[in-house]
């Protein structure tokens, strides 16, 4: 299940935000390498492959990834993908009221994919931020991560010693 959900992600042609335009393959195989290493069960290691497809690589829908994955991995995806529909500020704001009902697995891959996001704003972040939309991010992320209801030890060090790098490098110290 994680290779066949690997092998997909591959196979999209997208790429990151950030001022080195990483293929978005590098987010997600960083956010499931992650939840490996801090003993996410399968499903969960399938759905951070998966967390960001339905949002970032259409025409991929949930119904496709429950046909191939399982209607858990696809539950999983679906309580971490945003509602595009949405304003950004309006998806931003849910992604802080929905994090307390957020799955053990979902936690586990929330706390690695803002790992992720504040670890890549220090080292290749958008080229219009500001130093201080780059802390907003990064105080916006703890705000996201603090109620979610279950934080790994191990994960949590991460995130918090990621925030406190990338907040190093933003003030050049």
């Amino acid at each position: 299940m994680v290779m066949h959900s690997r092998i997909l992600v591959y196979s999209y042609d997208a790429f990151r935000k950030g001022a080195a335009q990483e293929p978005y393959i590098v987010h997600v195989e960083e956010v499931a390498e992650l939840v490996t290493a801090w003993g996410g069960s399968e499903s969960a290691i399938a759905a951070a492959w998966l967390h960001d497809t339905v949002e970032d690589c259409p025409p991929t829908s949930f119904a496709e990834i429950e046909l191939e994955f399982g209607s858990e991995v696809a539950g999983i995806v679906r309580e971490m993908t945003d509602d595009k529909s949405l304003p950004k500020a309006e998806r931003k704001k849910m992604q802080i009221l929905n994090a307390a009902k957020k799955s053990e697995a979902a936690c586990l891959i929330k706390l690695a994919d803002k790992s992720s996001n504040v670890a890549a704003i220090g080292s290749s972040p958008p080229a219009d931020w500001s130093g201080e939309r780059k802390r907003e991010y990064v105080s916006w992320a703890r705000t996201v991560v603090a109620p979610l209801p279950f934080k790994r030890d191990v994960a949590l060090q991460a995130f918090d010693s990621r925030c406190e790098a990338t907040l190093k490098i933003i003030s050049g110290s």
